[in-house]
């Protein structure tokens, strides 16, 4: 199970803590994750963030392959 807390913006300009939480389902996933994380000297939340931030990335980039808007950065 992975707990992510994160500061936003709310309408009345204050900061508030927005926590959320995502349970990984997968056995072999999950025992995949802590091997990186030991193997690597890196937390996990560190490996899940980098992975659904590339995952995100990869289908903005179909999305704009479908649009015909490429932006090669």
């Amino acid at each position: 199970m992975i707990n992510e807390n994160e500061y936003i913006e709310s309408e009345n300009s204050s900061r508030s803590k927005e926590s959320f939480m995502v349970q990984i389902t997968n056995p072999m996933l999950y025992d995949r994750l802590h091997t990186l994380s030991a193997e690597y000297s890196v937390s996990v939340e560190l490996l899940v963030n980098a992975a659904v931030e590339r995952f995100i990335g990869d289908i903005d980039f179909v999305r704009s392959l479908r649009t015909g808007t490429i932006d090669l950065e």
